[in-house]
């Protein structure tokens, strides 16, 4: 059974820290803000292809749906931003952001690929494992520094809202729809 569970994370281009030996689908349930900026464009991730549904459920370890395309979901510890940009067929590393649609945008002599966690400048890139409530920005370009500031200014913060850390906010919708495992919106783990 544990072949079995590597082989599917291996398929599905999820990636984990070494201190996190034996993640489980189901042991976090976390949630960020992102927004994708290409040449001062948002980045539309709220069609319907990039949507995990109980139907087309796109990777059972981190994804968007129903329509909200500015959270990303994460179900298992050690998720990478690479996997969640991967599972929707787009590439991401320090130098290029490469659309589902093969379209890149790759750091040249004048314009460059930045990423930032909650407001500051990150190196991480694909590799950053993303937590609880992050605002995370990723920008393509040669923007002014108020250009930056609007596109990280721009970046919501209803992540907590889907967490349940701000219930003054409201309450988060049911996430049945992701997987189609219930409102837990994770696939079952049998074990050993």
């Amino acid at each position: 059974m544990k072949r079995g569970l590597i082989l599917l994370l291996l398929l599905s281009g999820c990636t984990f820290s070494s201190e996190d030996a034996q993640p489980l689908l189901g042991d976090v349930h976390e949630h960020a803000d992102f927004k994708v900026y290409l040449n001062g464009e948002a980045y539309d991730f709220a069609e319907d292809k990039y949507m995990s549904t109980e139907e087309a459920p796109l990777n059972p370890f981190t994804h968007v749906h129903d329509g909200e395309g500015e959270v990303i979901h994460k179900h298992m510890s050690g998720v990478t931003l690479g996997s969640f940009f991967e599972s929707l067929g787009m590439e991401f590393t320090a130098d290029c952001f490469m659309l589902d649609s093969g379209e890149s945008y790759c750091t040249d002599s004048t314009h460059t690929l930045q990423f930032f966690v909650n407001g500051a400048e990150n190196a991480e890139f694909a590799d950053y494992e993303f937590h609880d409530a992050d605002r995370l920005l990723i920008t393509y370009g040669a923007p002014t520094p108020e250009q930056l500031q609007s596109e990280l200014d721009s970046v919501s913060d209803r992540a907590c809202i889907f967490s349940e850390t701000c219930p003054e906010r409201g309450s988060p919708p049911d996430e049945s729809s992701c997987t189609g495992s219930g409102t837990d919106c994770i696939a079952p783990v049998q074990h050993d």
